[in-house]
């Protein structure tokens, strides 16, 4: 029988020969390499990269057969608290697959599948690195929340099956600083989370530990946030990135002990800190949930926030996604931007009929004769006293004498109001009450309005 090989001729007999002994020396320095590859130092590694923030335990490392393949089982991943009275968050992976992808390194792109078992549910799918971009693909089904550092992400203990799917294309390009990194303005992808069947936020202990950027409302709730359990039937929301733009497309909630809706835009920057946010969250808490667990209800109603014309309480996000800000403002669909405070805003207005009411500071200034607020001063000053040459021999000085109401030294009235003299007393007039007998009527060529000198009575003997 004739070999393949005899139908060559002798030069490519060769070339293929040598094409040959190059596979089988590639092949064999691949599998020398997986079978001695020193494995314990990517434990050692990962422990060392985690230890910023996770105590971090490695039962063992199982290399594969197959080339670039190995497995990390029985991690242990455990949070540091920053306080002492701050309750550490356990993760616990089970098994962790990683498979380096050597085909993909020989174009200088750092491509890993893993496949990470936790609990009864699994995470895999691809994380790709290249000089530029950095692909993201994951997905985690049939997952059990208690089994998750979600504490970690919303401040409370979280229970019930979940599920998820993350996708990102994130480009990397040279920024002004003429660094190479991430340019989220033209990242594309998506980013969701569901509980289909059930979900329990809290768990009757722990207190809600809210991460808040505002120094003083972080110092008034330190010591954490009375909270017990929230029971939500179905839970999915889905948020995507395209076109420079990252929107809250889905926000779907069905519990018996309150309602959530949600709204949230995201005009991505090039660094993701520096992005603008806007968004809105409106909630409350049921009647149901007021009987069950009253201080989970307090601690809902009790945010700040305002209660807006569709009877639930609203809190307006915006600021730079760096620190979000959160205020108590009316928003929301059909909903202008009101403060709380704003006393202009009614029924039908956007403003909360149990907004809290404003007081109105009056001026303390006493009442003016003509009923003002006193604010404004307008009694007329008296003129100056003449100015007086003490060098004059027979310079004459006024010296101020009592005398009646009605003389020159009497104060001028307030503007506005004109001064009346009484009249003159007529002719034969009979003397007035309590007027000495002897008193002598008054001449007829005094002034008008002016009181006549009266002879003061005899001594008594």
């Amino acid at each position: 029988m004739v070999s393949p090989l005899d139908r060559l001729g002798p030069r490519t007999r060769a070339v293929v020969k040598g094409v040959g002994y190059f596979l089988l020396a590639v092949t064999t320095f691949i599998f020398a390499l997986q079978l001695t590859f020193p494995y314990h130092r990517v434990k050692d590694k990962v422990v060392e990269i985690l230890s910023a923030k996770y105590d971090t335990k490695i039962g063992g490392i199982e290399r594969s057969i197959v080339p670039g393949r190995f497995t990390l089982t029985d991690i242990t991943l455990r949070s540091r608290p920053a306080k002492s009275d701050e309750v550490p968050t356990t993760f616990f992976i089970k098994s962790l697959e990683i498979d380096v992808g050597i085909l993909a390194g020989l174009s200088q792109t750092g491509e890993v599948d893993i496949v990470a078992t936790i609990g009864s549910g699994t995470i895999a799918g691809t994380i790709s690195i290249s000089k530029s971009a950095t692909k993201v693909h994951l997905v985690g089904a049939d997952l059990q929340a208690n089994t998750l550092p979600m504490r970690e992400g919303i401040g409370l203990p979280m229970a019930g099956a979940v599920k998820f799917s993350v996708d990102l294309d994130l480009p990397t390009e040279k920024a002004k600083t003429g660094k190479l990194g991430p340019n989220w303005q033209k990242a594309a992808g998506s980013f969701s989370f569901a509980c289909p069947t059930g979900c329990i936020f809290g768990d009757g202990q722990s207190k809600l530990k809210a991460k808040l950027s505002n120094s003083r409302n972080a110092a008034f709730a330190a010591d954490g946030i009375e909270f017990g359990k929230v029971n939500v039937q179905t839970l999915a929301m889905k948020v995507d990135i395209s076109k420079g733009v990252m929107t809250l497309s889905q926000m779907d909630m069905k519990s018996l002990d309150g309602e959530l809706n949600a709204q949230l835009s995201v005009q991505l920057a090039p660094a993701l800190d520096d992005s603008d946010v806007t968004g809105c969250l409106r909630f409350a808490g049921s009647k149901a949930l007021l009987e069950r667990e009253a201080k989970t209800y307090t601690a809902i109603t009790a945010t700040g926030a305002p209660l807006g014309p569709d009877k639930l309480y609203h809190i307006k996000l915006d600021g730079k996604f760096k620190e979000i800000k959160r205020r108590g403002v009316l928003c929301g669909p059909g909903i202008s931007d009101q403060n709380m405070d704003d006393g202009n805003a009614g029924s039908g207005s956007g403003k909360s009929p149990d907004s809290r009411p404003s007081i109105t500071i009056q001026d303390d200034s006493p009442l003016s004769p003509d009923g003002g607020t006193g604010s404004t001063d307008t009694t007329t000053n008296p003129p100056p006293p003449a100015q007086v040459d003490a060098g004059t021999p027979d310079a004459a000085v006024t010296v101020p004498t009592s005398g009646p109401v009605n003389e020159s030294n009497e104060p001028p009235p307030p503007q506005g109001e004109t001064q009346f003299s009484p009249p003159p007393p007529p002719e034969n007039a009979p003397p007035p009450e309590n007027a000495p007998e002897n008193a002598p009527p008054p001449e007829k060529g005094a002034p008008e309005g002016e009181a006549q000198p009266v002879d003061p009575p005899p001594p008594q003997q």
